[in-house]
Order: structure tokens, then sequence, then C-alpha cells
């Protein structure tokens, strides 16, 4: 574990937590001192990312969970402050993509991408607002790069993704006079299935696809002292992805 201690004694909760970017963020952040509240519905991956916590030599909770259902969210903010007392920040990163022309995507398509990707933050954020009232706590979203610049066949997604900056944008000025920031990171196209334990470093990281400790790397800063005054960011972390705007 490192020296500095950026969020020694705080407490944070990640929702998809068992892989990719979530993960990554869970290693980061227990690197730099948080006690971590693991949230993902596979519990095998889950006790993968806590043994791989208390390797650091951090402190890591796992409790499986869908994200889209109120009840298991209010038994993960629970298991967060029966664990640890306290919640200092949420960070909200399950979801899901669907990749299918708008005419081909289902109903159920639909549903299962706007639940999981905007939904469960809602779900997460208000069970959390009390522990985060009395911590003067923070949240971090993790959008995409398709929640600022649609695209074609990931309607579903845009539309998630999109809602997220918005809310993202609208609990930063209404929690503010609570003292808690809310930002969001829209991370571009994105290595998930990587074991590393830590950065990669890249001789060209502006033209390479991004680490998942790329992204992760951004949020801890976010939940960091040194990101105190910030609120209401949308931080787009592209690395090598490129989009082309059309109108």
């Amino acid at each position: 574990m490192a020296e500095q201690k950026a969020l020694g004694g705080k407490t944070v909760i990640v929702t998809g937590a068992g892989r990719g970017i979530g993960r990554a963020i869970a290693l980061s952040a227990a690197r730099a001192g948080a006690s971590v509240v693991l949230a993902s519905r596979t519990e095998e991956q889950l006790q993968e990312v806590v043994r791989e916590v208390a390797a650091l030599g951090g402190a890591a909770a796992a409790e499986p969970c869908d994200v889209r259902r109120a009840a298991d969210v209010e038994r993960l903010v629970a298991r967060a402050v029966a664990e640890t007392g306290r919640v200092d920040a949420v960070v909200s990163n399950a979801g899901v993509f669907v990749w299918k022309p708008f005419e081909k995507l289902t109903e159920e398509e639909w549903d299962t991408v706007l639940d999981t990707n905007l939904k469960a933050t809602y779900l997460l954020v208000r069970t959390a607002l009390p522990e985060l009232k009395k911590s003067r706590g923070r949240i971090v979203n993790v959008a995409s790069i398709h929640g600022t610049a649609g695209d074609a066949n990931v309607a579903a997604h845009c539309a998630a993704k999109f809602g997220l900056v918005g809310l993202t944008k609208a609990l930063a000025l209404e929690l503010r006079p609570a003292g808690i920031a809310v930002n969001a990171v829209c991370p571009g196209s994105t290595e998930n299935r990587s074991r590393n334990l830590e950065p990669v470093p890249h001789e060209r990281p502006l033209e390479e696809k991004l680490d998942a400790f790329d992204v992760a790397e951004s949020v801890v800063f976010l939940l960091s002292p040194a990101a105190a005054t910030i609120t209401g960011a949308v931080l787009d972390v592209w690395g090598g992805t490129r989009v082309e705007v059309k109108a």
C-alpha cells in the first residue's frame, strides 16, 4: 500500500466491482487507504477482488446484489454501515451494453440497459444519502463516452448515459448545500478483461486503448481531498478513443 493515504479512514461503495473498471476502482481506492464495499451479481468475482484487496493490505467486503432492486441496494448500504460505521462515497459503476440497431432493440433490452445504467444510480444515491449527508461525502457516476456523444446502434446506452450525466449535474446543484460533491467520469473504449493489479504504462496514452486503471485513477482523484472543490464536473477519459460527432 502507498505511504500517503488520500482516502484513509473512508468507506467507499463500488458497484459493478467484480471485473473491469469497477474492480480497478476498488483496488485503486483500497491502495489509497479506503475500506471498500463491493457489489455485483457474481459472488465468485467479488470474492476474488476481496482477495486482491487483501493482498494490497486493504480492507474489503463483498455484497452480491442486483443494483436494479431497491431491497438489494438497501442491503448493500446497510452492509457498509455494519462493517465500518459509515459511508463516505458511492461509485455507481454497474452497467450493461447492448449493440444493436434501434429498430431491432427489444423492450426487455431497453429496460435492462436503462435500469442497470441509470435507475441503479438513483437507487444507490437515494439509499446512501442519509449516510453521505453525515460524512459530507462524494458521489462519482461512471458514465461513458456515449454520455456526451451519440452513436449509431447504441441508442439505449446513449439514453442511459446521457441521463446519468444529467442526473449528475442536477444532483451536484441539489446536494451542494449538504456538502456532497457529485461528479461523473466518461470513459472511452476500455480493456476490461485484464487482471493486472495496477496501472499499465502507456507509451502513447492519447493513442492507445484505455486500461481499466486509467479510469479508476480518475475516479479516485474525484474521491480525494484534491478534488474537494469540484462538483458537477463531467470528466472525459478517452485515451486513444476517437469519436466522430455527426449532425
